[in-house]
């Protein structure tokens, strides 16, 4: 009797549950790196409530609104932002204040009191003030010569920060938020959206000599600079432009 020839076509699953199937593999950088310090499972549960009151106060108003989204009380749900706030294991500095409003910008050149509208509440104009200056000084920010009678506009100025030879810590932090984010976005798109062709990702896995593959690192990182540079430059006049974010990175893998 000739054998059955399997179903090429994959069974299917509820969607909660695939969508949980997804959230539980993205938990994978974060159980990994736990592990791999000896991390208790309070702390890390700890860590994990924190950041997820950081994103959903990020994307939220109110207080209301987030106790509804976690199912806990306004009272639970203060309490935690209180511990938040006091800075325990996250601060929101003058680096992610910062951050927000180079993400601001590449939207669009902004005044300073366009700036100011929004970016969240709890920032107050002086703080943006300070930050935008900060920028300026960095060369991360440039003034545009106003028109007369208009105000000052400022715009991003094109720029790549290096997670490992960027000598300040909190700079290296806030650019792995922004690849995260970039890589986040991309699983969204791709698993979970009704338009996942919006975004892509390829991961290479090979054998190769050391010195070979630093010299591909730098061919390839110089090839995205240019290539990114050359493109927004002819988007500069089109209304139709969207923002995109490209990643890339190369590493030895563990033999497990």
């Amino acid at each position: 009797m000739p054998a059955k020839r399997p179903d090429p076509t994959p069974e299917a699953i509820p969607y909660p549950e695939y969508a949980l199937r997804v959230l539980f593999a993205s938990f994978y950088p974060a159980v990994k790196m736990a592990v791999e310090f000896n991390y208790p499972l309070d702390t890390v549960k700890d860590m994990m409530t924190l950041a997820l009151w950081r994103e959903a106060k990020r994307k939220h108003s109110t207080i209301n609104l987030i106790s509804l989204i976690f199912g806990k009380s306004t009272r639970t749900v203060k309490a935690l932002s209180a511990r938040f706030n006091k800075g325990g294991f996250f601060n929101l500095n003058e680096t992610n204040l910062m951050r927000r409003i180079e993400d601001l910008l590449r939207q669009k050149p902004m005044t300073m009191d366009q700036l100011a509208e929004r970016l969240p509440h709890c920032n107050e104009f002086d703080s943006t003030r300070l930050a935008v200056k900060a920028l300026v000084g960095e060369g991360r920010i440039e003034a545009e010569a106003p028109r007369p009678g208009s105000r000052t506009r400022y715009r991003i100025v094109p720029r790549h920060t290096d997670l490992y030879s960027d000598a300040h810590w909190e700079a290296r932090v806030d650019a792995l938020y922004e690849h995260l984010e970039a890589v986040t976005e991309t699983v969204r798109r791709r698993f979970l959206s009704d338009t996942p062709e919006d975004a892509a990702a390829r991961t290479f896995t090979f054998t190769a000599r050391r010195e070979d593959v630093e010299a591909f690192r730098e061919e390839l990182f110089q090839f995205l600079r240019e290539r990114t540079n050359a493109m927004e430059a002819r988007a500069a006049d089109d209304p139709s432009a969207e923002v995109y974010a490209v990643y890339t990175g190369v590493t030895a893998t563990e033999n497990e």
